[in-house]
């Protein structure tokens, strides 16, 4: 293995892939927990991604909240392999049973349906559990390293603005606002942030929702200082130096400039950004010699020769483009992030040995830095 992505996944205590859609951030997370598991590590991957892929390529019926074992028996793994997929409403629940300071809080608060409503479907709630459950991973010293897939979103710096947003959403200023109000009037009282909250949880749930949200504050009251301790928490363990982020792209244009804001993105966040994974990279064909190999295949068929000549030029143009377009953004990242680059498989990985055979690429490359990527 090379030092590259080893070093990282011995080194740190927490992994987050990120990465816009479609460019095979739940595969790569996967193949890297796998990648830890042979460095002896007791490892974690915890998936966001509600497709059931994951489980399937780890031979496993399914995935589950509390994670799930995986069998590594025929590879060469002396360390443990967990997987599991985040339940929205099982976190949120156990998150309230574990925060709340008495029963009866508690029940109140997992029987309001406005509680229900947000718990499952508002906007940031996903990105907020998804923190929280890495830091209850953490702090329950089970496993050595946790890997995390971060949401399919078009925009993934939304998941380090997640503890913020909730935050912003559950301020006492709000509280106030709904438990005391008696008219329109007393909208005025608050500020243009929480007043501006007011009105889209009017707009998505219905004023009818008042009284059931009037409920809800009623038990916040008496946790929000543990909410917003685990909020800051979270971004306590994103920024700090035994968390590291992964970004992986693809080499198309519109997943590379995703990747340009979600980089901003990081460093407007101050996430220790250590490596970037080109995945599904076509590399270059080889010389235009083809005559003694591949042409060779043709005997002689002039038809079959030109489609040969024709598939080879297409493969070159293709792959040139790419390299231009991962030069160019490698030169654009600080010279100590990592980079790895990962060729286009034949198939999607379906069983364990795909993963492995990915993990041997990621973790066998000669390790390079992006700025020499980009020379």
């Amino acid at each position: 293995m090379s030092d590259v992505l080893a070093s990282l996944l011995l080194r740190h205590r927490a992994v987050v892939c990120v990465g816009t859609g479609g460019v095979g951030k739940t595969t790569t997370a996967a193949a890297l927990g796998l990648a830890a598991a042979s460095l002896g590590r007791r490892t974690m991957v915890l998936t966001i991604d509600p497709a059931r892929q994951l489980a399937r390529a780890l031979g496993l019926e399914t995935l589950t909240r509390a994670g799930e074992p995986v069998d590594t028996k025929g590879l060469t793994a002396p360390g443990m392999l967990h997987a599991g997929m985040l339940d929205l409403k099982a976190s949120w629940d156990a998150f309230i049973t574990r925060h709340a300071p008495t029963t009866a809080v508690r029940d109140a608060m997992l029987a309001n349906p406005f509680y229900q409503k947000v718990s499952t479907s508002f906007a940031g709630t996903t990105e907020f559990m998804a923190i929280e459950e890495l830091c209850r991973l953490d702090e329950s010293r089970a496993y050595d390293l946790i890997i995390i897939d971060t949401p399919p979103s078009g925009r993934a710096i939304d998941f380090l603005r997640a503890p913020e947003r909730l935050e912003k959403l559950l301020a006492p200023e709000v509280a106030r606002w709904i438990l005391g109000r008696t008219g329109g009037g007393a909208l005025q009282a608050v500020t243009g942030g929480a007043r501006f909250l007011i009105k889209q949880l009017e707009r998505a749930m219905g004023t009818r929702t008042m009284s059931e949200a009037s409920g809800f504050f009623t038990a916040l009251d008496a946790m929000f200082g543990d909410l917003s301790g685990r909020a800051t928490r979270g971004r306590a363990l994103l920024t700090g130096k035994e968390t590291a982020f992964l970004l992986v792209v693809a080499p198309t244009a519109p997943e590379l400039a995703g990747a340009v804001e979600l980089t901003a993105g990081l460093k407007e966040m101050a996430a220790p950004l250590r490596g970037v994974i080109a995945n599904r990279v076509h590399p270059l064909p080889g010389p235009r010699t083809l005559e003694t190999d591949v042409l060779a295949a043709a005997e002689g068929d002039a038809s079959v020769t030109a489609w040969l000549q024709q598939t080879w030029s297409a493969a070159r143009a293709l792959a040139d483009v790419e390299r231009e377009r991962l030069d160019a953004f490698a030169k654009s990242l600080p010279p100590d992030v990592a980079w790895v680059e990962v060729p286009e498989l034949e198939h999607d990985a379906h069983a364990l040995e795909d993963l492995a055979r990915l993990a041997g690429l990621l973790c066998s490359l000669p390790a390079r830095s992006a700025s020499a990527a980009g020379r």
